[in-house]
């Protein structure tokens, strides 16, 4: 099989011992998107994007607009459509890729649990990002909370704004602890980037006293994509999405990992894994009015502990 893992992902899968499944699962990873994801691709109003500011940190945005925002010219290359994405658009995505090119890509449809990831180079055309594949791949539908978006024919565009700080008030410290979902892009030492969906029961995620996250690792396809990238590079990003207001969440900053954490209560927490990472905010841009799009929450993933 051709070498799709950089050496931070083997260092982990050695750790833990899944070499074998990570290969058997890696020989999905192509530069091509799969025939049958192309229309699923083409389809979604919402993408998950991560980039990487001037001054090397990670942010991880959400897109939203209408349908055919995002095209598949051919199977190497995605394009998105920026006059079509009715969410904010002001994001710090846009000023990012100005300065990096790299960028990861995640598209989920949060009601049948689908999704898929892209991962490549960028290229700013006029009002169009084009991207060529150098990831494609599907991935696991575990731990996501179903939830359908309305779909009108075309989305309003939204006028946002702005709160930021560095350290996380009380707002931001509840909103965390009421989370069901977030996602977290990370990058590896050769500055590639991936975006990942993460998702648990409310409380899932614990503050601790000093106000970093304690963030459960539950097991998954094995790849262990997020957690080699951050073996190489501690720069991590996360966004949460308040699905009732439209308001988004987004947190720069440094992760670091846990393994063989054995009591009771964290096999319980990780759902016998015993691994978690610590992740604490450098920088946070909390984004209201980010879109108008509504959700209607069905039920929460079976495999969450």
């Amino acid at each position: 099989m051709a070498e799709v893992y950089h050496s931070g992902e083997r260092e982990i899968q050695n750790l833990i011992g899944e070499v074998q499944i990570a290969n058997r699962n890696g020989s999905v990873i192509t530069n091509t998107i799969i025939k049958g994801a192309i229309n699923f691709i083409e389809k979604q109003p919402m993408t998950i994007v991560s980039s990487k500011s001037r001054d090397g940190n990670i942010w991880v945005s959400l897109l939203i607009g209408d349908f055919g925002f995002t095209k598949v010219p051919d199977p190497n290359s995605i394009v998105f459509h920026r006059d079509s994405i009715t969410s904010n658009s002001d994001d710090i995505f846009y000023d990012n890729i100005q300065f990096h090119s790299q960028i990861g890509s995640l598209f989920i449809e949060l009601d049948t649990r689908r999704r898929f990831r892209i991962n490549g180079l960028c290229s700013l055309q006029g009002t169009e990002i084009a991207v060529k594949i150098e990831e494609a791949y599907p991935n696991c539908p575990k731990y996501i909370q179903r939830r359908v978006i309305s779909l009108p024919e075309y989305f309003q565009k939204t006028t946002s704004s702005k709160v930021e700080g560095n350290s996380l008030t009380d707002a931001e410290k509840q909103w965390i602890q009421a989370a069901d979902t977030f996602f977290v892009g990370s990058c590896s030492a050769e500055g590639k980037l991936d975006a990942s969906h993460r998702g648990g029961n409310p409380g899932f995620i614990e503050i601790l006293e000093g106000g970093d996250l304690k963030i459960p690792d539950f097991s998954g396809n094995s790849l262990y994509n997020t957690f080699g990238n951050i073996f190489q590079n501690p720069n991590v990003g996360l966004v949460f999405i308040d699905f009732e207001m439209g308001q988004t969440l987004q947190l720069t900053g440094k992760a670091n990992l846990l393994f063989d954490q054995l009591s009771e209560a964290d096999l319980l927490k990780t759902n016998g894994t015993g691994r978690f990472w610590i992740f604490e905010t450098t920088q946070w841009i909390r984004t209201i009015h980010h879109h108008k799009v509504e959700w209607k929450f069905l039920e929460y993933s079976p495999f969450n502990p």
